[in-house]
């Protein structure tokens, strides 16, 4: 009987215990309800009232008084209508904010809050150029610590005009998660093409850590500054293979024809990755003197490479096809495959040829 008891005992608590965890479970969902329902509600308050301060209409800016507070609410909101208006009507709409006090609002919610709010703000007080706005932002990245906010913040600072030192980007970037990188790498780009001599410098500091030097070298491509040419084809024979993969993509974007020997060098790389990004630069910066040496690479044990090689060789004229159809017909098994899979892509046979 007493076993029965106990039995009967804990039957009653787990039913009383998922009772009461369905009961929480409804209790949240209808207070989430609510809260999206009351969010969505501000949302439409606040897109109409700036909408109307565009048109003229007369108390439309107090009509904002009652939702001023939310702050990343308003800042999502002028983001997604300022992405859609310039002119008259988007400074119109910005000098009225600005007299309302809304930046203030958000140099405020810098500071606290959540850190998509925090982003929101950062965001949106780069429409706000001037002193105020630089020196708040510059305050938030000095004790901000998620990488995506710092991120953010950077991008406002240049936006105004004001951008972080390339050396402290760097430094932050240092400390950072290897995931993390992935979000400094546009702020880096932009820095780069603004600044690039000091690039420059920084790539050849060698107390530099590699993954900044990696990223480095591609921005330093992108830039389109010659005068990185030369680093580059240094970087493209490191020891490192990342840096050397960078190096060569780097050099495709810089698309100089003196990278020759570098790419021609790089397609024996025993890296594998290495020899298919020095393909893709080869067909990319037009080198015809590689021809020979791409169309030895239809044969590499690596699909990727083969793929990359018949691609670089259809990108490069009469010549290039021409050493594809001769692959495709008298080559190996592996450069056959390779050549014909290439003639199809632009729409090619053998027999046509």
């Amino acid at each position: 009987m007493g076993e029965l008891l106990l039995i009967w005992s804990v039957s009653i608590i787990l039913s009383a215990a998922a009772l009461g965890w369905m009961v929480a479970l409804i209790l949240a969902r209808v207070l989430r309800e609510r809260t999206e329902q009351r969010r969505e509600r501000d949302r439409r308050l606040i897109q109409q009232g700036l909408l109307d301060i565009m048109n003229g209409a007369g108390d439309a800016v107090g009509r904002l008084r009652g939702v001023r507070h939310r702050a990343r609410l308003m800042a999502e909101a002028l983001l997604e209508i300022l992405s859609l208006v310039r002119g008259e009507e988007r400074e119109r709409l910005i000098s009225a904010l600005h007299a309302f006090g809304v930046d203030e609002i958000f140099r405020r919610r810098l500071s606290r809050g959540s850190v998509a709010g925090r982003l929101a703000a950062a965001e949106a007080l780069a429409i706000f150029p001037g002193e105020a706005a630089v020196t708040a932002l510059r305050e938030a990245l000095a004790h901000a610590h998620s990488a995506e906010l710092r991120v953010g913040i950077m991008h406002s600072l240049i936006e105004l005009s004001a951008p972080p030192e390339l050396d402290e980007v760097l430094t932050d970037l240092a400390g950072r998660q290897t995931s993390d990188s992935l979000l400094y790498l546009p702020v880096i780009g932009q820095l780069v093409t603004e600044r690039p001599w000091a690039a420059l410098q920084s790539f050849g500091d060698t107390r530099l850590s590699g993954e900044a030097r990696v990223i480095l070298a591609e921005a330093l491509g992108a830039s389109g500054d010659f005068r990185a040419l030369r680093p580059l084809c240094l970087a493209a024979r490191a020891p490192e293979i990342e840096l050397r993969i960078a190096a060569i993509r780097g050099l495709a974007a810089l698309r100089h024809p003196a990278a020759e020997a570098t790419i021609v060098s790089a397609l024996a790389d025993e890296v594998w990755m290495v020899r298919s990004a020095a393909c893709e630069a080869a067909g990319r910066i037009g080198l015809r003197s590689a021809v020979p040496a791409l169309a030895d690479r239809l044969e590499d044990p690596v699909w990727w490479v083969r793929f990359r090689a018949g691609e670089a060789l259809g990108a490069l004229g009469d010549t290039g096809r021409a050493h594809l159809r001769s692959m495709a017909i008298s080559g190996g098994d592996l450069s056959r495959r390779a050549a014909s899979l290439a003639l199809a892509e632009r729409g090619l046979t053998v027999e046509a040829a």
